[in-house]
């Protein structure tokens, strides 16, 4: 669960940082079935294709550690936009960008504001063998800064007409997998980059603007994103940390006496990302499960008797909440045990 959790944050934050969005549930869905753990056939049917693609492009940056190769980005590119189309715009799939010259734009048409502007079309060939050679090529940098560096060095490049973004992200991941040396299709991912570069998206494009105008002294842009990938590796431990309380607190209470209701109510408050999200009152039990306040405050008593959920010393009348009763997180040794150097 937590490897689909964290791909799922992955997927819909690469797309949102672009303006595209995802339905994270459905999202979920796809991914739960293709780790074979069951999920809704209805919610991954709603999918469109070029969503199912961005799903499969991120499992095999993470599943398949071989060489990164042009023919591997053109297949990338050709899953990310499957109808030949960005938007209502045709576009060229499977292959390197055209003659016009590739500039990254912001602001209304007809007032954009140039912030980069890549190599011509001209030099793109052979900037990007060197790329493809220094990527698989030996290393001397630890591997979360080569995964930073060939970050930057794709997006300066900007080699496709559209996609870019979300392929140089996937190429971070791919360095991420390669450097942690695991592979599998059940456990793939301990990180995700994305949802951390998604809060920070105005530093992002800060720090890769800069880098890229600046006078190759990318110091800046290695220490800003390499914190990013820090960030990125604790949040996945508190995700795996829940992940295991939870399977452990539904093995505790696995003979408790809860009704379908108050089973929905427990769910309902261990759904969020955030805990502080999933505090359960009165007036949201009654309207999650559609009955009166009277009854689901019952309801509320009744699993805080049974030892399930715990009041919220701090408030009290009204404004009592309770939370679930999930014990207290083990520290895992997951991501800091891995050989990234």
């Amino acid at each position: 669960m937590a490897i689909a959790e964290l791909t799922t944050r992955e997927t819909v934050s690469t797309s949102a940082i672009e303006g595209v969005t995802l339905d994270p549930d459905e999202v979920m869905s796809s991914i739960m079935r293709h780790l074979g753990l069951g999920a809704s056939q209805e919610k991954e049917d709603r999918l469109n294709a070029a969503a199912r693609g961005m799903i499969d492009v991120l499992a095999d940056s993470t599943q398949n550690l071989g060489p990164l190769t042009l023919e591997r980005l053109f297949a990338w590119h050709h899953a990310m936009f499957p109808s030949g189309r960005s938007g209502l715009s045709l576009i060229l799939v499977g292959m390197l960008r055209g003659e016009e010259p590739m500039q990254v734009l912001s602001g209304p048409i007809g007032r954009e504001r140039v912030h980069y502007e890549a190599p011509p079309r001209d030099r793109l060939d052979t900037e990007m063998d060197r790329f493809l050679a220094w990527f698989d090529g030996p290393q001397k940098l630890s591997n979360a800064l080569r995964a930073c560096l060939a970050h930057l060095w794709f997006e300066t490049l900007h080699p496709f007409e559209d996609g870019n973004g979300r392929l140089g992200r996937a190429i971070f991941d791919l360095a991420l997998a390669q450097g942690a040396k695991f592979h599998s299709e059940r456990i793939s991912r301990l990180w995700a980059v994305s949802p951390v570069l998604l809060k920070r998206r105005k530093d992002y494009y800060s720090h890769l603007e800069r880098a890229q105008k600046g006078d190759l002294d990318i110091t800046d842009w290695l220490v800003w994103s390499a914190g990013t990938v820090e960030q990125a590796c604790n949040e996945a431990r508190a995700c795996i940390e829940r992940v295991v309380q939870i399977s452990h607190f539904w093995t505790r209470n696995r003979e408790a006496p809860l009704s379908q209701r108050q089973r929905r109510l427990i769910e309902m408050a261990l759904a969020p990302n955030d805990p502080e999200d999933g505090w359960l009152t009165a007036k949201r039990a009654a309207r999650q499960t559609k009955v009166g306040r009277v009854t689901a405050s019952r309801d509320l008593t009744r699993l805080e008797e049974l030892g399930v959920i715990e009041r919220d010393p701090s408030v009290a009348g009204r404004s009592t909440r309770y939370r679930v009763r999930l014990g207290d997180a083990k520290a895992l040794r997951l991501v800091d045990d891995l050989k990234w150097g």
